[in-house]
Formats: structure tokens, sequence, C-alpha cells
């Protein structure tokens, strides 16, 4: 899965690590849902893709070796 951070980001141990959970959500009483997240600890958050879309739109792609490797071999 690829992994983005926070355009700015600088590396800081106070910097928040965002994981994907399709089963973060919440429903109201009338049966509509809408996307949720969920502090795991002061640095960890779980949160529904949809939260992490807006969230990406401030952030960039990290790429991994085997992401570049993978695109000399088209």
């Amino acid at each position: 899965m690829p992994q983005y951070r926070y355009k700015d980001a600088l590396g800081d141990a106070d910097e928040i690590t965002v994981i994907e959970d399709k089963g973060m959500y919440r429903t109201d009483v009338n049966g509509k849902w809408s996307p949720g997240f969920e502090f795991i600890d002061s640095h960890t958050v779980k949160a529904h893709p949809f939260i992490i879309e807006v969230l990406l739109e401030d952030a960039e792609r990290l790429w991994s070796i085997d992401d570049i490797l993978e695109g000399f071999e088209d």
C-alpha cells in the first residue's frame, strides 16, 4: 500500500501516523453513516479512507525502492 506524509513533515517525534481502516465510521439514529476516526495513542490515528483522502490533499507520496524499480521494468 502506498504511504504518504504531510508535505511539510520534518520527521519530528511529535508527527502523527494515520492508519487506514474501512471500519471506522459512525451511524446516526436515522441509519446514515459518516466517516470516522479514533486516536489509538497520542501519535497514532485510525481513520476511514474518506478522511484520509482529504488529508492526502496536503501530502506527498513516499516511494520505496521497489516502486522505483517497477517503473523501470515497464
